[in-house]
């Protein structure tokens, strides 16, 4: 198993649908009683988590978080296609897991899937007894819009954002194109 399972600090390298990638989880939001994370092998069962995600794999392992563990964003850095491609992919996985997922503007193209909620903005935080949203991911592409880093707080995990693009990396990152030269290397 790579990296083990030690909340709340984990780097490793990853395979992804739309190439290699380096995930970084550093921190957790408290009060879930459930792990940020797991290595799951072939025949393991995903443990119960709020927002279920798989973020890739190493070897045969699959790397399963709970998305409501996020302390603030998930980034998904790196070019913008790439972040996209990705982006629509975790989309994807999240919405068949019965996760509500909005999307800001175009952040997964002109037309997102259908079943997915087209947000102008990023929805604001429920005040003092206001209502808390339905278990939702919401992408949207970078800068991190104001407001982006308290969101998931503010909701206790049940609203997180997922900003991408070339982005500073959050605390909670998938750095895309990791195999890719830099730019202006020979």
């Amino acid at each position: 198993m790579p990296g083990g399972n030690e909340a709340p600090y984990l780097t490793a390298d990853l395979d992804t649908d739309v190439g290699p990638a380096r995930v970084r989880l550093v921190g957790v939001a408290a009060g879930r009683g459930v792990p940020p994370y797991a290595w799951l092998g072939p025949e393991d069962a995903a443990p119960p988590a709020v927002l279920p995600l798989v973020l890739g794999r190493s070897g045969p392992w699959r790397l399963h978080v709970d998305l409501a563990r996020v302390p603030d964003v998930l980034t998904l850095v790196g070019p913008v296609d790439i972040c996209g491609r990705a982006a629509a992919m975790l989309a994807g996985s999240l919405s068949a897991a019965g996760v509500g997922v909005a999307v800001v503007g175009d952040a997964l193209g002109a037309q997102p899937p259908v079943g997915f909620r087209r947000l102008p903005g990023l929805p604001d935080p429920p005040g003092p007894g206001g209502k808390l949203p339905e278990p939702c991911v919401v992408f949207t592409a970078g800068p991190p819009p104001a407001g982006a880093r308290g969101l998931a707080a503010a909701t206790g995990g049940r609203c997180v954002p997922v900003v991408l693009g070339p982005v500073p990396a959050g605390r909670w990152s998938l750095q895309l194109d990791v195999d890719a030269d830099p730019v202006g290397a020979d």
